[in-house]
């Protein structure tokens, strides 16, 4: 895989799998954008891959925020003038039942997992286009194909991902743009544990795994074709 020069945006890169893509990606000579809202963690990984003699900018955004999207686009701009791979990663979650929960609290949730990703899409596709050249990769999760309780409108989310990686994949396949989603079942992370309790390593995926199986895919190496969802079980 050669992603050498090549721009890379990983959204929710400041812990997890984000953290983990990143620093693959940068390991492989591509010139890694690293977001998410935490920025001591951001600044912390940006030194880290500059230490390891990597190219990485650490730019602070909610992806709620889409005046906060569109200043990610002018820094990104001014930094690198352009974006060829877009991993669309970051997400939040709310455990409780459906009924307890507040009008706040599923918009926050919609707000960052779909709206977030339409918008830093739209934001970052048209260049694209433009090129004929790109890859975006939306990270779904196990329960868009299996709701979980008290996970309804997380798994909702999620399960939007898959819908929007086809529809879109079709509108932009005659532009030589690729589109691809990633399911992941059962990832150690922080937030599966916040989710779902301690659970054995053994059962659960690495942050590690998932990150090469996104490269395998942005390098065209993952065995499915854009517009298709590729499922990693343990």
């Amino acid at each position: 895989m050669d992603f050498k020069e090549k721009v890379v945006v990983v959204t929710g890169a400041s812990r997890g799998i984000g953290k983990v893509i990143a620093q693959n990606f940068a390991s492989q000579g591509a010139k890694v954008v690293l977001v998410a809202r935490t920025v001591a963690l951001l600044e912390e990984l940006e030194k880290e891959i500059s230490a390891s003699g990597g190219d990485a900018l650490a730019v602070a955004v909610d992806l709620a925020d889409p005046q906060g999207i569109q200043a990610l686009a002018m820094e990104v701009g001014i930094a690198y003038g352009r974006v060829d791979i877009l991993i669309n990663n970051a997400a939040i979650a709310t455990y409780k039942p459906f009924v307890q929960m507040t009008l706040q609290e599923w918009q926050a949730i919609t707000a960052v997992n779909q709206y977030g990703m339409y918008q830093i899409t739209q934001t970052f596709l048209p260049g694209m286009i433009d090129r004929r050249s790109g890859v975006i990769i939306n990270m779904s999760a196990a329960v868009a194909r299996n709701g979980f309780p008290n996970l309804a409108v997380y798994s909702a989310s999620k399960a939007a991902i898959i819908a929007f990686t086809e529809a879109l994949a079709k509108e932009v396949r005659r532009y030589g743009v690729q589109v691809y989603a990633l399911c992941p079942h059962g990832v150690d992370t922080d937030l599966y544990r916040t989710l779902f309790g301690p659970t054995d390593p053994a059962k659960l995926l690495t942050p590690e795994r998932i990150a090469t199986e996104t490269l395998k895919v942005a390098a065209g190496e993952g065995g499915i074709r854009s517009g298709q969802t590729l499922e990693i079980t343990v």
